[in-house]
């Protein structure tokens, strides 16, 4: 900020005065002009900066939801041959004997150990939001981000109910594999009323994935019409009109 210096010898006349006044005002309003414009310029930096980032953000979270649709999808092949093999079991009594399935992996990701959800993290609107910097945005540009940001929130809701669900199984699976790092559990030691429960428990963690996919449809519209370049929440909708897809608003 700039400083006003008084004059060096005291007015000794109105002209003096009101020529001293002048001067001090005139600087007074350049130093707050100059100190407005850098602060405006340094807004102006954040909001460009900030834009790009939630941009750069809601393209991560699009890819990420490409990979988790490919992971759920061979996942859910897996469970429903599974959960076949159980019922084939089921159906004669426990007398046919069938080997557990190995669970897929990922083609993508040699030597990683099954398949790969990724969560699509909102890291960049959740600093934004506690900075205080999304007032930078327009009304309609938080509007668009705030509506990601509560995707997350709702596939975040249906995947840690699913994890509850996953656990219960891997706690029942657990109990009829050798203890072993890595190994899998023997369906053969399981009786007709335990495959029962096992067959129950396979259908229960298949409809949790089918909501979490559906969860990521619907997020993964909202990013893909932001990454488009829409410029309302009401042309989300009507994209979500379009193919069928009740967003809550």
């Amino acid at each position: 900020m700039l400083d006003v210096h008084p004059a060096h010898h005291a007015a000794t006349t109105w002209r003096d005065f009101l020529i001293h006044i002048a001067t001090i005002v005139i600087g007074l309003l350049i130093a707050v002009g100059l100190e407005q414009t850098v602060e405006f310029l340094h807004h102006t930096h954040q909001l460009h900066e900030l834009e790009s980032d939630l941009h750069n953000e809601t393209g991560r979270q699009h890819a990420t939801l490409q990979n988790d649709f490919r992971t759920f999808a061979m996942e859910r092949s897996w469970l429903l041959s599974l959960r076949n093999d159980v019922d084939t079991m089921r159906a004669s009594g426990g007398k046919i004997k069938l080997p557990y399935r190995p669970k897929p992996t990922d083609p993508d990701l040699p030597g990683h150990p099954g398949l790969a959800v990724i969560w699509p993290a909102d890291g960049v609107w959740q600093t934004a939001r506690f900075s205080g910097l999304i007032n930078l945005l327009t009304p309609r540009q938080a509007e668009l981000y705030a509506s990601v940001a509560r995707q997350e929130e709702l596939f975040a809701a249906a995947a840690n109910a699913w994890i509850t669900e996953q656990t219960a199984l891997i706690a029942f699976e657990t109990q009829f594999d050798d203890g072993a790092p890595g190994s899998t559990p023997d369906l053969a030691r399981m009786s007709p009323a335990q495959l029962d429960q096992y067959y129950v428990m396979l259908t229960r963690n298949l409809a949790m994935r089918d909501t979490i996919v559906n969860r990521c449809k619907i997020f993964d519209t909202v990013v893909s019409a932001i990454l488009d370049g829409v410029s309302s929440r009401e042309e989300i909708f009507r994209r979500m009109r379009a193919q069928n897809i009740d967003l809550e608003r």
